[in-house]
């Protein structure tokens, strides 16, 4: 976690991240108007291709200004606490993105090509405990992107409906309400998953969420700023991120231990945390750490 002594430089690169897609979205939006203005101009057989590239940078102008309303709330989320007597938690580039859809609660989880895990973002302690539980029990939102869905909601009773042991954990949570939409560039990279203690969703959620998956996916992620001594990227999302190297270093060591594959190992783990009623990052710890045998 970074410390108070760089706020302000982060302030300022924020604002500056602001402004630099208020400028891109202004471009695309040029470039999207230039075409929309000659979309019924002779050959007529320009017509579908001058339509597709005013759609294309229409989009890319939904994208920067997306961006542009997350840089604007970090920073003024991170000026109000550096204002203040900082007795609060520093605040995280995630909380802008739950503040931006209207939700209470949002995380981000990247995967890897094959579907392993790789990073998780949250806004703060509840979107970390519901990452938590899909990791422990193997099902929720995140996963069903992973699957293949393009967009996930599911509120009050629905939520044990669609996912039977993580819908009433997330209940017990204070979460009502939780809707998912896949971060992709070229690929699948993870998913956006939000939660509000509110019954219902607003309809308007399913574009916005969509739009800044897009954004994080397409720009946020592209951001780096250099990396750290042990070679992570650093940047608006992974400086708060969680690379999992506990959960990963201890699949690896009950494989050893249990002589069984990755994806049995995992499966161990789970079916152990959740015996013992502890978080899946906490076994893990236990594990890697203080040398706890799971076979």
């Amino acid at each position: 976690m970074r410390s108070h002594s760089d706020a302000h430089q982060e302030i300022a690169r924020e604002w500056q991240e602001f402004s630099a897609e208020r400028e891109r979205a202004a471009r695309a939006a040029a470039v999207a108007a230039k075409y929309e203005a000659q979309a019924t101009q002779r050959p007529q057989s320009m017509q579908p291709f001058r339509q597709r590239m005013a759609e294309l940078h229409r989009r890319i102008e939904a994208r920067h200004l997306a961006c542009a309303r997350l840089h604007r709330l970090h920073a003024l989320r991170l000026q109000r606490w550096c204002t203040s007597d900082r007795a609060t938690l520093r605040p995280v580039f995630m909380a802008a993105v739950a503040q931006h859809l209207g939700m209470d609660n949002a995380a981000v989880t990247l995967f890897g090509e094959t579907g392993e895990e790789l990073l998780v973002a949250a806004s703060d302690a509840t979107a970390r405990a519901a990452h938590d539980l899909e990791l422990l029990v193997g099902e929720g939102p995140a996963r069903d992107v992973l699957d293949g869905r393009e967009f996930v909601a599911a509120h009050d009773a629905g939520l044990a409906g669609r996912w039977p042991q993580y819908g009433p954990a997330l209940t017990d949570l204070g979460v009502r309400s939780v809707v998912a939409v896949p971060l992709r560039s070229s690929r699948l990279l993870g998913a956006l998953c939000a939660f509000t203690s509110r019954a219902g969703l607003q309809v308007e959620l399913t574009p916005a969420a969509e739009t800044v998956a897009d954004a994080l996916a397409n720009t946020v992620l592209l951001a780096s700023h250099g990396t750290a001594g042990d070679g992570a990227p650093q940047g608006t999302l992974f400086d708060d991120a969680d690379y999992l190297a506990a959960v990963h270093q201890a699949i690896g060591m009950v494989a050893v231990q249990c002589h069984c594959d990755l994806d049995a190992a995992l499966a161990l783990l789970r079916a152990r945390a959740y015996a013992d009623g502890i978080a899946l990052s906490e076994l893990a710890r236990r594990i890697s750490q203080d040398g706890y045998q799971l076979c």
